[in-house]
């Protein structure tokens, strides 16, 4: 039981750790190289508008390539004292939004191939609730952080050739990475070990049987169900039951979504190593919270107005 959860949890700290070193790293490297101006341009009015740093803005870009490096380069501003908790907070949350495009990605061959039409409407709303998020916090930054000096920003930017930038990103960046690669290695052990005893499984027993499923199709109740165990395992059953004619359209994106907001406590899994191990234990425990409220809570508002506009 223990070997499996800890190879379990080596086989996740392989793919997370070396994107949080990159992240981090290059965090100090654009900070060395005074390369912040430069991406920030694109981003910066958005940043201004919610009141945070363009550092921020440049966190927001790399995301679109790797979150876990767009997260770490938030929290090492966190930690050069840049932002404080609030904004920290607000950040991250504003980079889910290209967070979503990894999710497009991934699964876009698989759900044209599977659900056709209906895929890349399931997908869409899926990108547009992430849309919806990042607007929404920005406004909210807006009205909860006070304005930044752009000035001030850029009186910090330092200039270096490439070699001595390089250098001093590394020396720089060895304190945050002897804090955060130890707790999320002790997390990450520590998730896995619950996933191993079933702790998870026993939670996701109780969510299946909640009211709200009551106002689902009754045959998508397999979809449901197989989103606790594989995304892709519920895609494929509601292709089959599109394909026979069983649900339609609207009633397969409809339990897809539900299906997908359900699990969410199934992929807290991954979450809780991997914002705490990011950010401190406690204010990694509130992105994440923050994060998946919201997200779920976007959803759920959409699946509503499907229901009754559609």
């Amino acid at each position: 039981m223990w070997t499996s959860a800890l190879l379990s949890a080596s086989k996740y700290l392989i793919s997370v750790i070396p994107a949080t070193v990159i992240g981090i790293v290059l965090m100090e490297l654009l900070i060395e190289l005074g390369w912040i101006q430069k991406l920030g341009f694109m981003t910066a009015p958005f940043m201004r508008f919610g009141h945070l740093r363009e550092e921020v803005g440049v966190s927001f870009l790399v995301t679109f390539g790797s979150p876990t490096a767009g997260n770490s380069m938030i929290a090492q501003l966190n930690k050069k004292g840049l932002i404080n908790n609030k904004e920290t907070l607000i950040a991250s949350l504003v980079t889910s939004f290209p967070a979503t495009f990894i999710f497009l990605r991934d699964l876009l061959p698989v759900l044209v191939i599977l659900l056709g039409t209906t895929g890349l409407i399931y997908l869409g709303i899926v990108v547009g609730v992430g849309f919806l998020k990042t607007a929404i916090t920005l406004v909210i930054g807006r009205m909860m952080i006070p304005p930044k000096e752009a000035a001030v920003i850029r009186q910090e930017v330092k200039k270096k050739k490439l070699g001595a930038a390089l250098k001093g990103a590394v020396s720089t960046s060895l304190a945050p990475l002897r804090r955060i690669i130890p707790t999320m290695v002790v997390a990450a052990i520590i998730v896995f070990q619950l996933i191993d005893i079933g702790f998870f499984d026993m939670i996701s027993v109780y969510l299946k049987d909640i009211p709200a499923l009551k106002y689902l199709p009754p045959q998508g109740l397999p979809v449901i169900a197989a989103w606790f165990a594989s995304n892709i395992g519920a895609y494929t059953i509601a292709s089959n039951l599109m394909t026979e004619g069983i649900m339609s359209s609207k009633e397969i994106v409809i339990t897809l979504l539900a299906g997908r907001v359900l699990s969410s406590i199934v992929r807290l899994r991954f979450t809780i190593p991997y914002y705490t191990g990011i950010f401190s234990p406690k204010l990694g425990m509130q992105i994440m919270l923050l994060s998946t409220l919201m997200q779920e809570g976007l959803t759920v508002i959409v699946i509503v107005l499907l229901a009754l506009f559609w």
